[in-house]
């Protein structure tokens, strides 16, 4: 059976109104808007010295080197840097997912009222909006306090901090979802609340760990603020070492485009292994039960 057309719906008048080629135009210039700094900065790390300061930018270089890698790894020692980030990035991925998800659960499954819950999830959110900024000199005063200076215990205590309100309250959405009757047969065989939590929960639940587990990982591998006021020479990672070669003698544009594509390697590997889950897991929770 036919259904009328409604000729007053924003979509078809705009199908008739920009038509293919128009819309095919609109895609090449976002596209071209959204890579060419990608492509911009690529090239720059490739480039010889005379050619990235070259004026007019010359667009298509004819001549590259491997000068500005060669200097980051020999006099920057940027591979210590990078572990940094890496170390960093990962153990606070690894227990951010662990406790959010957790506390997620105790949440949606706990003897908790649905209005006490709702205010828990508002609460986390607020946490996540907040100034960052706010809290500089406090965390200061407390990490030298403690005498976690320049180490990269403090950068993992306050990436946790910022990160796991956001995992606990996008993981309430995933479980929320999952019905209790998976769970009711773990329940009769006597299966604890932490045995449920593991063996049945988590294996349902993979691609919404993995979506905030990559959001978490990105988030913590280019945080800066904190990366600043807590490193000194030993725990600096990456963003902090590309905002070291903007000096009052000038920018080292090669070895600054070089640790930065450096720096986007790790997270662009990391979303093409686990891209189809990661898609799944921001539709798991975008849907709610």
């Amino acid at each position: 059976m036919k259904t009328k057309k409604d000729y007053t719906s924003s979509e078809y008048i705009l199908s008739n109104f920009l038509g293919a080629t128009t819309k095919y135009v609109i895609i090449i210039v976002s596209l071209t808007i959204v890579c060419f700094p990608l492509y911009w900065l690529i090239i720059s790390a490739f480039k010889l010295e005379q050619d990235y300061l070259a004026f007019p930018p010359i667009l298509l270089p004819l001549r590259y080197t491997l000068n500005s890698f060669t200097e980051i790894f020999t006099r920057d020692k940027i591979s210590v840097y990078f572990f940094n980030s890496m170390l960093i990035g990962i153990v606070t991925t690894l227990f951010v997912i662990l406790v959010g998800s957790m506390a997620a659960f105790a949440l949606v499954r706990g003897p908790i009222q649905k209005r006490a819950k709702n205010v828990f999830g508002v609460w986390f959110l607020i946490q996540k909006m907040y100034p960052a900024i706010a809290t500089a000199i406090p965390v200061y005063l407390i990490m030298r306090k403690l005498r976690l200076m320049d180490t990269p215990m403090a950068l993992i205590i306050m990436n946790t901090s910022f990160n796991l309100p956001l995992v606990i309250w996008l993981m309430m959405g995933f479980l929320e979802q999952i019905p209790y009757s998976l769970e009711e047969s773990a329940v009769l065989d006597g299966c604890s609340f932490t045995g449920r939590f593991f063996m049945i929960v988590l294996p349902i639940t993979k691609p919404g760990l993995i979506a905030s587990a990559i959001l978490t990982f990105v988030a913590t591998w280019n945080e800066f603020l904190f990366a600043v006021i807590l490193s000194i020479k030993r725990a600096k990672t990456l963003p902090v070492i590309i905002a070291g070669f903007i000096t009052d003698r000038g920018l080292a544009w090669g070895p600054m485009a070089a640790t930065a594509v450096l720096c986007l390697l790790p997270v662009i590997i990391l979303t093409l292994a686990v891209q189809k889950d990661f898609v799944n897991g921001l539709a798991m929770g975008a849907v709610k039960g």
